[in-house]
């Protein structure tokens, strides 16, 4: 198994040449418009995650810091999580893709998030506002940034920041994707349906299958409620499925 320890360090020595006092405002992005007629009666579809053949060995995915997962809060559970099956890693379609992580009740107000290869070479980073509440926040990578290659494994960090800026200290939880290509010849042609998340779910493909779900989420949350719960279940984030879904956060530092 392949023991990947975070670095908190790393992350703060480029963090300290940002400001975070900037006044930065959170945005979070609007839903698609999509009409009830156009989603498919799949309300009691068990969404169930199949893990693809390759997926290689789990990567370990450890808290860095010393404090606890809150900032110094009360201890509530869950704590701070990347959505990520069991194996820590996630397979996507996208060049540009969105990250789903649950957020604690927390007093920090800022979080940071980089993109790195296996290399340790840093692909983006950004800071964004924390909305105010437990929940799933969606963080988008934009299309402004360099674009994921095919076939590579990159590492995801998140990191709350508990005071002014980022110390060595606060938490940060990681985990692992990798861009590949699928035949689409299958694939359901609406963009936004019940049916496209179990297509993904049941390739394996873990990132589309949030994305599909949270933009779903958005627009009829009585439609995908049920898909949502039943993918944490089967993947062993059980305690997830009640969480609510916060919305995109907005990137401010690309």
């Amino acid at each position: 198994m392949l023991s990947i320890q975070p670095r908190s360090e790393t992350v703060f020595t480029i963090i300290c040449s940002v400001s975070l006092l900037g006044g930065i405002v959170p945005a979070y992005a609007m839903p698609n418009s999509v009409g009830t007629e156009q989603l498919l009666a799949l309300d009691h579809q068990q969404f169930s995650f199949i893990p693809p053949e390759d997926s290689g060995q789990p990567r370990t995915n450890r808290a860095g810091g010393r404090r606890d997962q809150f900032c110094n809060n009360s201890m509530p559970t869950p704590s701070l999580t990347l959505l990520l099956p069991p194996t820590n890693q996630g397979l996507t379609t996208a060049a540009h893709p969105t990250f789903l992580a649950y957020l604690p009740q927390t007093s920090a107000k800022q979080a940071f998030l980089t993109l790195e290869d296996e290399d340790d070479n840093y692909l983006y980073h950004t800071i964004f506002e924390l909305p105010a509440g437990a929940g799933i926040i969606g963080i988008p990578i934009p299309d402004t940034a360099p674009a994921l290659e095919a076939d590579k494994y990159y590492k995801i960090s998140l990191a709350m920041i508990c005071g002014q800026v980022l110390d060595p200290n606060d938490p940060v939880v990681e985990g692992w994707i990798k861009r590949v290509e699928l035949d689409t010849q299958s694939r359901p042609s609406q963009e936004i349906s019940l049916e496209l998340g179990a297509w993904y779910a049941s390739n394996g493909i873990w990132f589309d299958t949030l994305q599909t779900l949270a933009d779903l989420y958005e627009v009829e949350p009585d439609h995908a409620i049920a898909a949502w719960e039943a993918l944490f279940r089967s993947v062993n984030l059980d305690d997830m499925g009640a969480a609510v879904f916060l919305g995109n956060v907005n990137n401010t530092v690309n």
